[in-house]
């Protein structure tokens, strides 16, 4: 019986059966869903290989989190609250462990380059590195590196190397792989790499547990971009289940359902619900009334198309390592803050326009992006910031800065009505910024076709820098 055929039952259950399957022991009980017809994975069917994006959904269950009761409360797995103390302001530095298990035919070897290249491509992605594609993301400041010390305290490299058959093709075996090669879950990510069937990739189990690991398909490991690569073999595969792990659900969960965004669907208000997932690479999209977040990780869009975690996405995420996985990760010094305010308004092409942010909050490193998605493609427009929040109506928007205000260069939205700006401190206006220094930005773009006022604005950023 294959791994996948066995475990695709286990779905949502008691709370009582739940606690009794994510305990850590040797073998795992397959009790009968009630409820499995909600879980089946999407599957692209232009996709070559007839796999589905992430096995996520046929696999999840409810997280046992008794050991942890209220005080997890902010973010368990009916919940979130993106409360102000979550947000990034200082970095989580996780240690990786690559299970790397290959078949006698030579099917599933990685080199040391390819894991560390993975290794990137999360950096990129969670850290908005400049100069990559995450780059237009938000950096949520949480990093991933390979563990340099084993379970025993002696030196590694932090890649494993098993070959095995049954293994490589995701078998239930006894005793199964992920109970042979696991290290200590609570001290370190465990990423297996194999032939993950049916799926790219999948992640199982809950924080703590003897499943609790992130599983790839071995061909979608590390950053295989090239004329000739498919679009969702960047590297992404990884990103997006990590995101799983760390607390995430597809920003499609719940289709359109209605209630508390804090409540259902994703869980996530700053992701716009959408009745299903999302293919290929589009510029735009609707669904629920709404713009569907295409550019989200936590989407189904081709690995080129993605570039974001939300704000309370990484809230979330953060909140999940304080109060589930509290012994994985390291902490470092981080300094600058960042927080979305304000509301923007509907503009011509869709919901509106919001500002965001990428690179540090330093100004020596002098290296801070100021970007905005969903204005009006092709049109002008020009970031601004000034000392003062506000909420004034202004042309078909709101406008969020006051105070004596300083005008960035003229840009022009490209085709999907996304801008970016690196901010230099070295010239004015930017100049005016000092470390410690709190400003609000916001941007101002043309809507030609909307009715009355010609122009509409983005929501409101308020941004605190550091040295």
């Amino acid at each position: 019986m294959s791994f996948k055929a066995a475990l695709i039952t286990l779905s949502l259950l008691g709370s009582a059966d739940v606690a009794q399957a994510l305990q850590p022991t040797s073998t795992r009980p397959l009790p009968q869903s009630t409820n499995t017809g909600r879980l089946q994975s999407q599957v692209n069917p232009e996709d070559p290989y007839g796999r589905a994006r992430c096995g996520f959904d046929e696999k999840h269950v409810i997280v046992y989190e008794s050991t942890q009761g209220a005080q997890a409360s902010d973010c368990n797995w009916s919940s979130t609250n993106p409360d102000q103390v979550y947000a990034p302001t200082f970095i989580y530095s996780i240690p990786v462990v690559v299970h790397v298990i290959q078949h006698t035919n030579g099917d599933g070897a990685l080199s040391p380059a390819t894991i560390q290249d993975q290794i990137d491509v999360l950096n990129e992605d969670f850290r908005a590195a400049q100069g990559s594609p995450g780059a237009p993301g938000l950096d949520t400041m949480i990093q991933f590196h390979l563990a340099t010390v084993d379970p025993d305290g002696a030196p590694t490299t932090g890649i494993t190397y098993s070959t095995n058959d049954a293994w490589h093709n995701d078998e239930w075996t006894t005793p199964g792989y992920w109970e042979v090669l696991q290290w200590d879950p609570e001290r370190y990510l465990n990423i297996y790499t194999l032939n993950t069937v049916g799926y790219y990739g999948y992640y199982w189990g809950s924080p703590g547990s003897i499943e609790d690991g992130v599983y790839l398909w071995w061909r979608y490991v590390g950053n295989n971009s090239s004329p000739t690569a498919e679009n969702d073999n960047y590297g992404r595969t990884a990103t997006h289940e990590i995101g799983h792990y760390l607390g995430l659900h597809h920003t499609f969960e719940g289709g359109c359902s209605g209630g508390s965004c804090y409540g259902t669907g994703d869980l996530i208000c700053d992701t716009n619900p959408h009745s299903s997932a999302t293919w290929g690479c589009p510029s735009s999209e609707s669904s629920c009334g709404s713009q569907v977040p295409v550019r989200n990780y936590m989407n189904y869009t081709d690995d080129n198309c993605m570039w974001e975690f939300t704000e309370e996405q990484a809230r979330r995420m953060r909140c999940r390592i304080q109060w589930y996985r509290s012994n994985l990760a390291d902490t470092e010094p981080g300094c600058g803050f960042a927080g979305a305010y304000c509301k923007s308004a509907p503009n011509s092409v869709g919901t509106g326009a919001l500002i965001g942010h990428a690179g540090s909050f330093s100004v020596t490193t002098n290296d801070v992006e100021l970007n905005v998605s969903g204005a009006v493609p092709g049109q002008f427009g020009i970031f601004y910031f000034g000392p003062n929040q506000i909420s004034t109506p202004f042309g078909h928007g709101v406008r969020c800065v006051g105070g004596e205000t300083r005008r960035l260069p003229v840009l022009q939205a490209d085709f999907i009505g996304d801008a970016a700006l690196t901010l230099d401190f070295t010239t004015a206006p930017a100049s005016d910024i000092t470390a410690d220094s709190t400003w609000n930005f916001q941007f101002w773009y043309r809507d030609p076709a909307a009715a009355g006022a010609t122009f509409n604005l983005s929501n409101g950023l308020e941004l605190t820098f550091c040295p």
